[in-house]
């Protein structure tokens, strides 16, 4: 077979032809390319500044949050504390003396007047006993401390009320 020589170079030049325009165009896409990554990359960069800045504010207000929280929850607890010391205080005597009162009490009732008929017959005797008037005192004395904390307990109440009613009356002027 034989080969045309002008077919031949024809072909070649058209390849040529061809490989010079699919280069350009890929310079040309390479060039819109570049330009979009520039632009792409500034807003990916300003996107990602938004965000930064986003998570920075709200790291911040609840760092101040938390701080606080901290603070006031803190505050709450040593302040319980203390009153839970000052009320076991408190409260630790006059258990003592609710119970001074009811264990004299059912002594009493048991040692110095037993509900019997001999009992009945003896109790003019055994009032006179030192053990008898030793449980007398205490049940006297603790029925008339534990009265006198009832009144001291009513009198705090009512001036931490009258207090509260003062301070929210100078708020409302």
């Amino acid at each position: 077979m034989r080969r045309r020589k002008g077919f031949s170079k024809r072909k070649k030049n058209n390849s040529i032809k061809e490989e010079n325009s699919i280069k350009e165009e890929n310079s040309i896409k390479e060039n819109i390319s570049e330009t979009e990554q520039e632009i792409s990359t500034e807003e990916i960069q300003d996107e990602q500044d938004k965000e930064i800045n986003k998570y920075y504010n709200y790291y911040n207000y609840t760092t101040i949050f938390y701080d606080n929280s901290c603070k006031c929850i803190i505050y709450v607890f040593h302040t319980t504390i203390k009153t839970v010391k000052f009320i076991l205080k408190v409260s630790g005597v006059y258990l003592l003396w609710i119970c001074l009162h009811y264990v004299a009490s059912h002594l009493y009732i048991k040692l110095c007047v037993p509900n019997t008929l001999i009992g009945f017959v003896i109790s003019p005797f055994m009032t006179a006993t030192p053990h008898c008037q030793g449980l007398r005192w205490i049940v006297y004395n603790a029925a008339n401390i534990i009265n006198n904390m009832w009144v001291v307990l009513g009198a705090w109440i009512c001036s931490t009320i009258l207090i509260v009613n003062r301070d929210s009356s100078n708020d409302s002027r």
